[in-house]
């Protein structure tokens, strides 16, 4: 679990959320609502929320975890 600033993004639990990482820029979803932190609860600055996640990226990530296991049960190795 990450923590990330909603940025004014009116978000609840469940809502996917398209956000930047470390591995660059992926959809999450929101395991709970807003929270207010204390300072020494988060590893600061906190990374803003880009946006909610539209339908449309909900279908790519469901595409793209179609061809992982695709990819997987035919043996396909890097």
């Amino acid at each position: 679990m990450y923590f990330f600033d909603p940025d004014g993004h009116q978000l609840t639990q469940g809502d996917g959320v398209i956000v930047e990482t470390a591995r660059g820029i992926e959809y999450g979803q929101m395991v709970a609502g807003p929270l207010e932190l204390e300072e020494d609860e988060m590893v600061a600055p906190l990374k803003k929320v880009i946006r909610k996640a539209t339908d449309a990226d909900i279908r790519q990530v469901s595409l793209n975890r179609e061809k992982e296991c695709k990819a997987f049960r035919s043996g396909w190795r890097r």
